[in-house]
């Protein structure tokens, strides 16, 4: 959902909330853990993005990058709470130099979707790559984020030839049999998105990717989004009231938890606040989360997952 729509939504909702319950703050349950998440790149990234929401850059060491042995510690955790799937994010995963031993590790626990930037994916690293799917039983799966099959728009937001770099990346793992999911920051009206969806899967198709697949994000304005666009205005917030027909438990938080080198918080978008980190292991954050930060505004209106699929 682009900015305007979202503004357009408060005005909706806001004659939906009960005056009494304007304030309130909601917590999120813990419905079950199906999903944990782990920060491998920390903050680090060979982009600067100009929307991105962790600000990540070549410079950003906020969150560090996830050691082997760390990752290990929470793989234990998470399989004597019957976690079914795993997300590695970042910064970018591909620049940890323990990546591949990571990857691995993580494959022998369960199902793994890696988000990347994919501009580090080479030749030579999808075949790695493809060993390590071929000796699994469990899939592996790549989402690569890019913003527009036009290199000139793309590179706008992502930087110089990160275009270039990042179909290069697209078409090594589809030579190896990937089928990478193009993941894409909507910055066009939500009404478009079925227009756009077509485009980008025509795009895949002219490079070859087998079962192409699309996953369009809202924007989130915090980081370089709020920096380059706006903060979240006071009225950006969720309420007791936008819970009367929405069941709370279909959000992201209800099932998953994010995994940093430094703690674990409740979800990937607010990995970099304070408030959201729940405590320094899994088991310390099986309990319900006050929805008070303004991104939970977003995820509650455009009904969003960080998930491949919801």
């Amino acid at each position: 959902m682009s900015t305007l729509s979202l503004k357009k939504e408060v005005s909706t909702m806001d004659t939906q909330v009960k005056k009494p319950d304007k304030r309130a703050i909601p917590a999120v349950p813990l419905k079950n853990l199906e999903t944990l998440w782990l920060q491998v790149g920390g903050t680090l990234c060979n982009l600067e993005c100009t929307h991105c929401f962790i600000s990540c850059g070549p410079k950003n060491d906020t969150i560090p990058m996830m050691t082997l042995s760390q990752v290990k510690e929470r793989l234990e955790e998470s399989k004597v709470l019957n976690v079914k799937d795993y997300y590695i994010t970042g910064g970018e995963v591909f620049i940890n130099p323990e990546i591949f031993e990571i990857l691995t590790c993580i494959l022998s626990y369960g199902p793994l979707d890696v988000l990347t930037n994919g501009t580090q994916i080479t030749s030579e690293k999808a075949l790695r790559l493809r060993a390590i799917q071929d000796s699994s039983e469990h899939p592996l799966q790549f989402r690569v984020s890019m913003e527009s099959f036009e290199e000139s728009a793309n590179d706008a937001i992502r930087g110089k030839d990160a275009y270039r770099k990042a179909v290069a990346g697209i078409a090594c793992l589809a030579e190896v049999g990937f089928s990478p999911i193009l993941t894409i920051t909507r910055t066009w009206e939500e009404e478009q998105d079925t227009e756009m969806e077509l485009k980008f899967i025509d795009f895949l198709e002219s490079h070859e990717v087998p079962k192409p697949r699309i996953k369009i994000l809202p924007g989130f304005l915090l980081g370089k989004l709020a920096d380059n666009n706006r903060s979240y205005n006071d009225e950006e917030r969720v309420t007791e009231g936008c819970f009367d027909s929405f069941d709370i438990t279909q959000l992201q938080c209800a099932t998953s938890r994010m995994a940093t080198g430094e703690g674990v918080y409740v979800c990937p978008i607010l990995v970099d606040n304070p408030k959201a980190r729940m405590g320094n292991t899994i088991e310390e954050t099986l309990r319900p989360f006050p929805l008070s930060h303004p991104a939970c505004y977003t995820c509650r209106v455009t009904g969003m997952t960080c998930k491949s699929s919801s």
